[in-house]
C-alpha cells in the first residue's frame, strides 16, 4: 500500500472515532436534557442544551460531569448578577427600587453562597445538601424578581439574570434527581 492511501485510510479511520465519540458526548447531552426536561415542567431543553454545550467540558461529560458542569454554570451565573446588581446599585433609583436591588443584592449573596456550597456537596456525593442549596438558589432568586412586581409601574432591571439563574436551578436540580436516582449509595 502507498505511504498516500495509507494516511488517508488512517485519517479517515481517526475521523470517523473522533466523530463517534463526539456524537456519543452529544447523545449523552441531548439524553440527559431530554430527561431533566421531561421530569420537571420548569426545565427548558433547549436551555439545557445551549447552557451545557457552553462550557468544552461538555463535549466528554457523562451525567456526573454535566451536574457538576451545570452546578458551576449556576454559581458563576449567580456571582457574576451579584456583581451586576453592586453596579446598578451605583446608579440613580427611586426609592422603591433603590430597596429591591437592595434586597437582591443580599439575596445573590446568599446564593453565591448556595451555590459554591452545591457544588462542594456535589464532589462529595451529599445529594440532599445539593438540592437543599439549589432549591434555596432558585427561591432567592424568585423572591428577586417578584418583589418588583408588588409596586406597579415598577420594572425589574434583573428580569434576565433572574430568569437565567433560576432555569440554571431547576436544570440542576433535575440532573442531580437523576444522578441521585442511578446512584447506589
Amino acid at each position: 500500500m502507498n505511504t498516500a492511501l495509507y494516511t488517508l485510510c488512517l485519517f479517515l479511520a481517526s475521523s470517523l472515532i473522533l466523530f463517534h465519540v463526539d456524537s456519543a458526548a452529544n447523545d449523552v447531552l441531548t439524553d440527559t436534557c431530554q430527561k431533566a426536561a421531561a421530569s420537571s415542567p420548569n426545565v427548558k431543553f433547549d436551555y439545557c442544551v445551549k447552557a451545557l454545550r457552553s462550557d468544552p467540558k461538555s463535549r466528554t461529560a457523562d451525567v456526573q460531569g454535566l451536574g457538576l458542569i451545570m452546578l458551576n454554570l449556576l454559581e458563576s451565573n449567580v456571582t457574576s448578577t451579584f456583581s451586576y446588581i453592586q453596579e446598578l446599585l451605583k446608579k440613580q433609583w427611586d426609592p422603591y427600587t433603590k430597596k429591591c436591588l437592595l434586597d437582591c443584592s443580599e439575596m445573590y449573596s446568599d446564593s453565591a453562597d448556595n451555590a459554591k456550597e452545591a457544588v462542594g456537596a456535589y464532589q462529595k456525593k451529599r445529594y440532599p445538601d445539593v438540592q437543599n442549596s439549589v432549591s434555596a438558589v432558585s427561591t432567592y432568586v424568585d423572591t428577586c424578581e417578584s418583589q418588583f412586581k408588588d409596586k406597579k409601574g415598577v420594572t425589574s432591571p434583573l428580569t434576565k439574570q433572574n430568569g437565567d439563574a433560576e432555569q440554571l436551578s431547576f436544570i440542576g436540580l433535575a440532573i442531580v434527581a437523576i444522578v441521585k436516582g442511578s446512584s447506589r449509595i
